[in-house]
């Protein structure tokens, strides 16, 4: 049985179009099996620059938090450190360690390879393998 699942309302995310990491605010969700909003479904966001529109699955988002204060759940949960093995969301904070900084995924390349986009305090945006 599917479980409801939110995402964010706002996310910093890479549009595709501006080229920049811009605030994009949830626009819409289309559930796969027509009825229950889920990870299966597909959430669409608007770049708050270009207004353009960008879709993205639940499995690659980062659940809303229950309590509704973001600020608070980031504090609470630690980094997890980069490994080209694992699965990321977009949203998720994480530490390389080649790098030694941290960084935030602001959006996903889907292809042969996966890879997540992470913007760093230092070395800029970077494209990363995962889920290989």
């Amino acid at each position: 049985m599917a479980t409801n699942y939110t995402p964010g309302e706002q996310i910093d995310m890479l549009c595709r179009f501006c080229k920049r990491v811009y605030p994009a605010q949830l626009e819409r969700s289309i559930a796969e099996n027509g009825r229950t909003i889920d990870k299966d479904s597909t959430f669409e966001y608007c770049c708050s620059k270009c207004m353009k529109t960008f879709c993205y699955y639940g499995k690659d988002l980062i659940e809303a938090p229950k309590n509704g204060n973001e600020e608070e759940s980031e504090e609470k949960t630690e980094n997890r450190s980069y490994s080209p093995k694992d699965h990321f969301l977009i949203g998720e904070t994480i530490y390389h360690p080649q790098f030694e900084e941290t960084g935030k995924i602001v959006g996903k390349d889907t292809g042969a390879t996966s890879r997540i986009i992470v913007q760093f305090e230092k070395s800029g945006i970077r494209r990363l393998v995962e889920d290989i």
